[in-house]
Formats: C-alpha cells, structure tokens, sequence
C-alpha cells in the first residue's frame, strides 16, 4: 500500500507542475495530502477529473462518497 502512496505522490506532483490544480473535499490540497486520502484500504474518495477547452486535465477533485 506505501508503494501505491508514493507512485500517486510522484503522479499527483507532476501533474501539479504542470498546473493541475488538486483538491480535497472541496478544499486545495498538496499532493501527499490527496494520495493519503485517495490510496488506503477502502477508501471512500474517488477522483474526479475536470477539463479545460482545450481538453487538457485542469483539475483533479477527489471527493468522499457518501453511501445513501
């Protein structure tokens, strides 16, 4: 599970550099604060991903899912 953590680490901070915005529940959030978030056992967050006009990722939102 560490390896999966470090690998989202290094893909979250190389989108980050490339000006993909990342967010937390609605809040901004550093790439270490996404993966802790998104990579565990039953992780109830999932990833959203949000495009600009030129089809380019501008932002990745990961959300946590409410069971209703």
């Amino acid at each position: 599970m560490e390896a999966a953590r470090e690998r989202m680490i290094i893909l979250l901070e190389q989108m980050r550099d490339r000006g993909v915005e990342l967010f937390v529940d609605g809040e901004a959030a550093l790439p270490g604060e996404a993966a802790a978030k998104s990579v565990r056992e039953d992780s109830p967050y999932m990833a959203d991903y949000v495009f600009g006009d030129a089809g380019n990722i501008e932002q990745v939102r990961f959300d946590k899912v409410v069971h209703r």
